[in-house]
């Protein structure tokens, strides 16, 4: 039996990826129009239908998936595809939102008599491409059914953590451990070049004890090299997940002690580069003089 065809929303850094392995798994994707083309192109290649707008995506597809930038840009999503998606239809939302964001659309889909499950990933661009990111899921069990069969041609690992929030409870759990973990690295890289440190030494040496980690391996022998593109997660993205993990939160003293320093630093580097630049550049040679000349 032909499967369902999908509607997808985000074809980005994460999306094209995971389209792309849809695709593979003989599944019809619909992408809509964006002015971020070059994506939206390679995946058309690959079999994916182009639609021009929302309306026109909801007429063809009763499953939706999002994989998009931040929680205000699913509100404005959801606002325009609610109205026209049939009842019943399933719309499986794979960004990594805020705690209340995902409550309020799931209030608000309920009443409009449509399903909304979240399912936030684990693992980045090379996870995408390779089918092998992680969903965390939440929301009703014959939801979650459904969203797996979609979700299984890009996730190693698909696991129901509870009810609507929860998986968005264990994403930003998650997003303190990775973020936190790379920030602590490229904080490592940046003092060790600042104390003249050889970093080809260093992370030899480092590596070889507890403070080995994925994000060290990611970023030290790129940087090594002069190429600072190897953690591809923008600054901005850093500074979203880090504040909506301060209102989650919000009662953690300790984490917000933790939380709030590491936010700052990103802040204040934007200022420097801009938001749009992978957290991995802030090991480049022009943003440590630049930053050593401000300090």
């Amino acid at each position: 039996m032909k499967p369902t065809p999908l509607g997808f929303i985000g074809v980005g850094i994460m999306g094209e990826g995971m389209v792309s392995k849809i695709l593979a798994s003989g599944r019809e994707v619909f992408v809509v129009k964006h002015k971020n083309s070059g994506p939206i192109g390679r995946v058309k290649d690959k079999g994916a239908k182009e639609i021009l707008d929302m309306n026109g995506l909801a007429e063809k597809c009763e499953i939706i998936l999002l994989c998009l930038p931040n929680s205000k840009t699913v509100k404005k999503v959801f606002a325009k595809l609610a109205p026209k998606l049939p009842i019943n239809s399933l719309i499986i939302d794979c960004t990594t939102n805020n705690l209340n964001t995902v409550l309020e659309i799931g209030s608000l889909a309920k009443s409009k008599k449509l399903r909304y499950i979240e399912a936030p990933l684990t693992g980045g661009y090379q996870q995408a491409v390779s089918g092998k990111l992680g969903a965390m899921v939440g929301g009703e069990p014959q939801d979650y059914i459904l969203a797996k069969q979609v979700l299984k041609p890009c996730c190693q690992k698909i696991e129901r953590i509870g009810a609507l929030g929860m998986g968005t409870r264990a994403k930003l759990i998650s997003n303190f451990l990775a973020l936190g973990t790379a920030s602590l690295a490229i904080e490592s890289l940046r003092v060790a070049k600042q104390m003249g440190v050889d970093w080809k030494k260093f992370y030899g040496l480092a590596s070889l004890g507890s403070g080995s980690s994925k994000s060290l391996d990611r970023m030290a022998p790129k940087a090594i090299k002069d190429d600072y593109n190897s953690y591809a997660f923008t600054i901005d993205n850093a500074i979203k997940d880090f504040q909506y993990m301060l209102e989650l939160f919000k009662n953690n003293k300790r984490l917000n002690d933790i939380i709030k320093p590491i936010l700052k630093t990103y802040k204040e580097d934007k200022e420097i580069l801009t938001g749009n630049h992978f957290i991995s550049s802030r090991l480049s040679k022009e943003f440590l003089a630049d930053i050593n000349q401000v300090k």
